[in-house]
């Protein structure tokens, strides 16, 4: 099951430092502690002169980071370089520098990357104003220029132009445009492997009685051998009456879910706290290799009249039950009861609770603390009922009959109605239900009904255990316009027809029901065609283009019947034999529109269909491929990006 690390001095100060901890966690080196090559290879401090002082804000992290040096160590998981759609091998970065902004709103203007940069296109050649020319690559989320040192990754054009003329000394320096980032960067000495600096007033201290302002946080990691990193965090405040023993006891137990090999020590100099431990990177494998108790499974048939209801464990290694903790309902259970015994707990064994503290919608969640935080495993008991719905659309009720047999508590269920669907978790600004009944009393058996009023079609009804949002449901029922939609699209007409389809004989008026192309009325609808609508009514709409957005709505609130987006799909497959990509099933398709992308080592090749192909694609077609060591391959239709993919390795 998952594992997730519990909050520490790292992952306290903000979501960006979270994500340091998480996998990107920058390294600080001695130079002593490295071998003779890394003493050698550039520093990551000539990767600061490309972060420009245009991306400076109130609220920022600056992060640095040595690959080479950090893949010394054999950490759990390795941390991985930012490339975004850049199809660059993550091995063979050596260094990378990231401004992360972290104010309001959490993004990443900037990447500059070092390393050995292979790519499998070529870019757009440009040069800035100052004579540096450089391959421009654009996706949706961000532009790329490479030149034949760096690879500086951003969200706009401005950006890069910005920080290629830093490094040029252009433009004014990040470092040099905020004396805190010069001060949190020059705080530890050496040959650095990485840094990790934040401003602003993100972090709180734990256990902090009144508001204290942080200058800056500043981060250090010295791999000092494959199974031990030093991390170093300082803290600046500041007003050094902040700095409280109390305040330097609760630094010291942030880190005390971490795997280490021994108590943190701290340095108190006025009003920096810097914080140094070593992790235990052998304990960390530990813990990570262990799969803790999970995959909770109750018995599927409650009786009520049973001593306990047991919950198999359904997987995970032995682990002591004193390091386990069960919760029923959000609230701690009585170890001496739910651990039936039991010393550990494994997958296959058994675990009880009381059938007096069952109840509906329960939920029950297993936790495992252990050295890096605690992982958990959760479900829930009783979440389904069946219920039968009978709803008129023309009268606006809707009849809920119980037609389950366990015996509920009618004084604890309610009907509720939202006009849009809820959020499985209630959010501040999540929907209001518009209607709250409760219709039953008493104990509820199967045939009992209730009846509710004011159902619109696009509702969702709610049959609700003491509560009335999604987390409280026991029943469901969504309120649809009447009819369903079918449709047929021909590719090489680009015709498309729709078939209303009902699950009785009746007849609709034709003017409810009206047919969108990418939001606006198709030129030819049921009304035009008649008065009335009954199942198998069908219209055809001409040069409806592929890919086009297709609905259906019904009504004066346009509530929505169904939607297709025509697009075909072909499956392909690769002969590696006969060097042949086949059409093997889907749509036929003209060939006139269809392009095959085939990617192959170091090349990428195009191929026109229509020069290989007349009439269409079909099934049994074959397109012979030239291009060495094939890795993969994409079918495109005009605009359309992909109908069909084939990668040969998983044939």
């Amino acid at each position: 099951m998952p594992q997730c690390p519990r909050r520490t001095l790292l992952g306290s100060i903000g979501t960006t430092m979270t994500i340091a901890l998480a996998g990107n966690a920058v390294s600080a080196t001695d130079t002593a502690a490295q071998s003779g090559d890394d003493a050698e290879s550039e520093s990551v401090d000539s990767l600061l002169e490309y972060l420009p002082a245009s991306a400076h804000s109130d609220s920022l992290m600056a992060r640095v980071i040595d690959f080479e040096r950090r893949r010394k160590a054999n950490e759990p998981y390795q941390p991985r370089p930012t490339t975004g759609r850049l199809r660059i091998d993550a091995e063979s970065i050596s260094k990378q520098a990231t401004i992360y902004t972290t104010g309001d709103g959490y993004s990443s203007p900037l990447t500059v990357l070092t390393g050995d940069f292979d790519l499998e296109s070529e870019g757009e050649t440009r040069e800035t104003d100052g004579g540096v020319e450089y391959e421009r690559y654009e996706t949706d989320e961000m532009v790329a220029a490479v030149t034949d040192t760096v690879a500086v990754l951003a969200e706009d054009t401005e950006t890069i132009a910005d920080s290629l003329a830093a490094n040029a000394g252009e433009a004014e320096r990040l470092l040099d445009a905020d004396p805190l980032l010069e001060e949190a960067f020059d705080l530890f000495e050496g040959e650095h492997a990485g840094y990790n600096v934040q401003i602003g007033n993100d972090y709180q201290p734990p256990n902090a009685s009144d508001e204290v302002s942080v200058k800056y946080i500043a981060q250090a990691l010295t791999v000092l051998d494959p199974d031990t990193i030093e991390m170093n965090n300082a803290i600046a405040f500041e007003d050094a009456s902040n700095v409280t023993d109390e305040l330097v006891e609760s630094l010291k137990g942030e880190l005390s879910y971490m795997a280490t090999t021994g108590d943190p020590t701290v340095e108190v100099d006025g009003s920096l706290v810097t914080v140094t431990v070593e992790r235990d990177l052998a304990a960390e494998r530990k813990v990570r290799e262990h799969d803790s108790p999970g995959h909770l499974r109750p018995e599927r048939d409650v009786d009520l009249d049973d001593d306990v209801l047991e919950i198999e464990i359904g997987r995970g290694d032995p682990t002591p039950i004193e390091d386990l903790t069960l919760e029923v309902g959000g609230e701690e259970y009585d170890r001496d009861i739910w651990a039936d015994g039991h010393g550990t707990l494994e997958e296959g064994d058994t675990i009880v609770i009381d059938m007096d503290d069952v109840e509906p919608n329960l939920s029950i969640r297993l936790r495992h603390d252990h050295e890096l935080g605690g992982s958990s495993s959760g479900t829930t008991i009783l979440s389904h009922f069946q219920f039968e719905y009978d709803y008129d659309v023309d009268a606006g009720t809707l009849t809920v009959e119980y037609a389950d047999e366990f015996p509920l508590d009618g004084e604890q269920v309610s009907i509720v109605v939202y006009d849009e669907r809820p959020a499985y978790r209630p959010r501040e600004d999540g929907p209001e239900p518009r209607t709250t009944v409760q219709p039953w009393s008493g104990t509820m058996s199967t045939g009992d009904e209730a009846t509710v009023e004011d159902i619109r079609p696009g509702d969702t009804v709610l049959v609700c255990w003491d509560g009335t949002t999604h987390q409280d449901s026991i029943g469901h029922f969504r309120a649809r316009p009447p009819g369903a939609v079918d449709f047929d699209y021909d590719f090489e007409s680009e015709t498309l027809s729709a078939t209303l389809r009902f699950e009785d004989e009746s007849e609709r008026p034709a003017d409810e029901y009206e047919l969108l192309i990418d939001d606006e009325p198709a030129d030819t609808q049921w009304a035009d065609e008649a008065e009335t609508v009954s199942s198998g009514a069908t219209i055809e709409v001409d040069d409806v283009e592929v890919g086009a957005n297709v609905t259906v709505v019904w009504g004066e609130d346009d509530v929505r019947v169904g939607g297709t987006h025509p697009r075909p799909r072909v499956q392909l497959e690769f002969d590696e034999d006969e060097g042949t990509i086949e059409h093997v099933g889907g749509d036929s398709v003209p060939a006139s529109e269809l392009t095959l992308h085939v990617r192959g080592a170091g090349e990428s090749t195009e191929i026109d269909l229509d020069e290989e192909i007349d009439g269409e694609f079909a099934e049994g077609d074959t397109v012979s491929v030239d291009a060495d060591e094939i890795g993969y391959a994409t079918l495109r239709y005009g605009d359309v990006r992909s109908i069909g993919y084939v990668h040969p390795s998983r044939d």
